[in-house]
């Protein structure tokens, strides 16, 4: 029975709230929030974008300073053999 009681409970507040989150959306309650999340979600992709380009190019950065290493390893040796 206690079980039954809480769950009741809290099928109510959720109700309550579901109830008021309409209420207030019909009231455009909500209308400058989801501008404001929008912004949000638009500068937080294109910081997102940004950091992978820049994770991009410290790979290539990277990549090129190994080829650069291995070339210059393989000349000496190579110089080294004559």
């Amino acid at each position: 029975m206690r079980k039954v009681l809480i769950g009741a409970a809290i099928g109510a507040a959720g109700v309550a709230v579901t109830c008021l989150l309409v209420k207030l959306y019909k009231e455009g309650k909500f209308d400058g929030a989801c501008d404001d999340l929008n912004a949000f979600a638009s500068r937080r992709k294109r910081d997102f974008r940004n950091a992978v380009d820049a994770g991009k190019n410290q790979l290539e950065y990277i990549k090129e300073r190994v080829e650069y290493g291995v070339q210059s390893g393989k000349e000496k040796l190579v110089g080294e053999d004559d």
